[in-house]
């Protein structure tokens, strides 16, 4: 055999190689896997407005106590139409977000050092259950109390229920973190704080991430909670006037926009998590 006879065989396994290997996902592949799931969800909610519609329609509950999906979501548009309905959804997004970002600022540098620490976590593993455990809601009558109906009562209800969700995921991750990494960044060299931002952040991260996410569901349904109860001015308020008011179709059109609000924070914050740990084995498959 020839030097460009070995050579043109050479190419041809080579070619035949490449072309058996395995072919990532493509793109739409990930749309296929994608629309059947869309579909069923799609569905559920059909099926939801359906039943909806249908107790309004049969008489199964007062009208004074149920409004038809249509006029409720035609409400809703009429009341995105107004001022009221913005500057309110501004105050909800206002103490939201200063809630969410004070419990991060809190809970992630204390989760690191407790989850450093095995003696830190162990001493203070009681207090944290003990404190994680007071119903955030049953802290309305001091709030209320103390700043009245006024966006520090929102924010003291707040901030304590986000930290610790967030707390107590950091402190896994950080102690998730695979000592053999740890070890081999000692023997690197590498200082305590250059190990703590290069080794156990990374590695603590998709728990971390996890504990964003719930934190902010749960800073939007408390902030909306509290206006309710207390008539912190938002979208909450809102649907207490309404109620007051009798106005029904208002209480479920503001009932709605506090529903998409909360839709959106977990979309929002689902998207951000699958970017922010995009190589992450539990995100890879979906994105």
């Amino acid at each position: 055999m020839t030097v460009s006879e070995r050579v043109a065989e050479d190419r041809e396994v080579v070619s035949g190689a490449a072309t058996s290997a395995p072919v990532p996902p493509s793109a739409a592949r990930r749309t296929r896997r994608a629309v059947p799931a869309l579909v069923s969800q799609v569905a559920a909610v059909a099926a939801a407005l359906a039943v909806w519609s249908w107790l309004a329609v049969t008489d199964q509950v007062s009208d004074s106590a149920l409004a038809g999906s249509v006029e409720s979501f035609a409400r809703l548009a009429e009341v995105l139409g107004t001022s009221e309905a913005w500057t309110a959804i501004g105050q909800t997004l206002t103490a939201w977000s200063i809630g969410l970002a004070v419990a991060l600022a809190v809970a992630i540098p204390i989760g690191l050092l407790l989850g450093r620490s095995t003696l830190a976590y162990r001493s203070s593993r009681f207090t944290i259950d003990f404190l994680r455990t007071i119903p955030a809601l049953g802290l309305i009558p001091l709030a209320a109390l103390v700043y009245g109906a006024s966006r520090e009562a929102v924010l003291l209800i707040v901030i304590p229920a986000c930290i610790w969700p967030l707390l107590l995921q950091t402190i896994y991750g950080v102690r998730d973190t695979d000592p053999l990494a740890i070890e081999t960044a000692h023997s690197y060299g590498l200082g305590r704080w250059s190990i703590l931002g290069r080794v156990v952040l990374p590695s603590a991260m998709p728990y971390i991430a996890t504990g964003v996410r719930l934190s902010a569901i749960i800073a939007m349904l408390l902030v909306i909670s509290v206006e309710l109860l207390v008539l912190v001015p938002g979208v909450g308020s809102l649907i207490a006037v309404a109620q007051r008011n009798g106005e029904t179709v208002d209480v479920y059109a503001y009932t709605l926009l506090s529903g998409f609000l909360g839709l959106a924070v977990v979309l929002l914050f689902r998207r951000l998590e699958r970017r922010v740990i995009a190589w992450h084995p539990s995100v890879r498959g979906h994105r």
